[in-house]
């Protein structure tokens, strides 16, 4: 699980064009601690997924539920896609 939730947050990232050293400092940890989650050799505590949904502008959870996606199936070809449809929505629209 710990690398499908650092695919989701590798993608976000990349798609909103934010460095890692951007990132990292932002949710208060060094850049090879985002490099290791990003990676899914360390996991992210539910502090950070909070931060990190607060900074890509998502609600709680998001990134868990495209990760929990991503581990179920196995198949993570539709992420990209799924993260523009979900950063495209009015910011009056549920997500």
């Amino acid at each position: 699980m710990k690398k499908a939730t650092g695919k989701v947050i590798k993608a976000f990232r990349k798609h909103l064009n934010y460095t890692q050293e951007f990132v990292a400092n932002e949710i208060n940890i060094t850049t090879q601690a985002l490099a290791r989650i990003e990676n899914g050799i360390a996991g992210a505590d539910m502090d950070k997924l909070h931060q990190l949904a607060k900074l890509f502008r998502i609600r709680n959870g998001q990134i868990l539920d495209l990760a929990t996606e991503i581990f179920e199936t196995k198949d993570d070809s539709w992420l990209e896609k799924a993260i523009q449809h979900i950063r495209n929505k009015p910011d009056d629209e549920p997500i």
